[in-house]
């Protein structure tokens, strides 16, 4: 059964048609993509969902002994800061180390952490793209949530990830599905990098390709769009950028226009507020 309804499928295909046709798409700059992402985050319970999950499945099962955790693409450390807090409550010693090729997000990357920084718990951060450096048997948990879309070279990052795990280690890959609120993103994306976007979908074929034992689970979230549709605010304004991955504002009226019409058609009514689905798919693969 189709995702879409007949009439969503020939928005998708007209929205693809316009993307297409663009002579140049701009990605959002370092500074506006940390302000859309920051405000995106705010308005969706994504974040909280995928803390929980991880709490709850790995790093409350990890030993309680000392312990290295790598997290690729790790940006300002928002989301890093908690996972750290998780371990330092349960072990006895942490490493953790950001790898983050913006230089603003990792030196707040810095920053968020710093304040956990003590004789039981290093961080650190490297400034590179993953890939640029050498790492053997060195993680116990090596993380990429939702930054997997940002790699040149998506295989070699996970090959490069499982080599850099300890015997036992775990590889724990958080990305969402192009399905709904993200066919839009995969859309932009294509067109910008040249290249096809990976989603989960993607993940699934290359673990399914290299033969590795994973598992797999979905974690549910919305979107407060509240401010997204009709009269739209500077912070819906900023969603629906990040949504789109460019500058709304600079595409054509009509290309807009489906965008928006599209978006509402996936959007739900939960009360008084007008939500918009977008799960995530887990990936876990633990190294023998």
């Amino acid at each position: 059964m189709s995702l879409y309804t007949s009439h969503q499928s020939k928005m998708i295909t007209s929205i693809d048609r316009a993307v297409t046709g663009l002579k140049q798409i701009d990605p959002l700059t370092n500074s506006y993509y940390a302000k859309c992402l920051e405000i995106f985050e705010a308005n969706s319970d994504q974040r909280l969902g995928l803390l929980g999950w991880l709490k709850a499945n790995v790093v409350s099962k990890m030993s309680q002994d000392a312990n290295a955790i790598l997290s690729v693409g790790c940006g300002t450390g928002a989301f890093d800061e908690h996972i750290l807090g998780y371990a330092r409550a349960r072990m006895s010693q942490v490493t953790y180390l950001g790898i983050e090729p913006n230089e603003i997000a990792a030196a707040e990357f810095l920053q968020t952490m710093g304040s956990q920084k003590s004789n039981q718990v290093d961080v650190s951060v490297l400034v590179q793209k993953f890939g640029e450096q050498t790492f053997e048997n060195t993680f116990d948990l090596i993380l990429f949530v939702q930054s997997i879309y940002y790699l040149e070279d998506r295989n070699d990052a996970i090959d490069a990830a499982l080599r850099a795990l300890k015997p036992g280690g775990e590889l724990v890959i958080m990305i969402a599905p192009d399905e709904e609120l993200n066919i839009i993103a995969n859309l932009m994306w294509q067109r910008q990098m040249e290249q096809k976007s990976w989603f989960s979908d993607d993940v699934r074929a290359h673990l399914d390709a290299r033969d590795l034992e994973y598992c797999e689970t979905r974690v549910s979230a919305n979107l407060n769009a509240n401010e997204c549709f009709g009269e739209s605010t500077e912070e819906g304004r900023n969603i629906v950028d990040f949504i789109v991955q460019t500058r709304a504002d600079q595409l054509p009226t009509g290309l807009r226009n489906d965008i928006s019409e599209f978006l509402m058609s996936i959007s739900e009514e939960q009360g008084t507020t007008t939500s918009l689905p977008h799960p995530v798919d887990i990936f876990r693969c633990r190294k023998p």
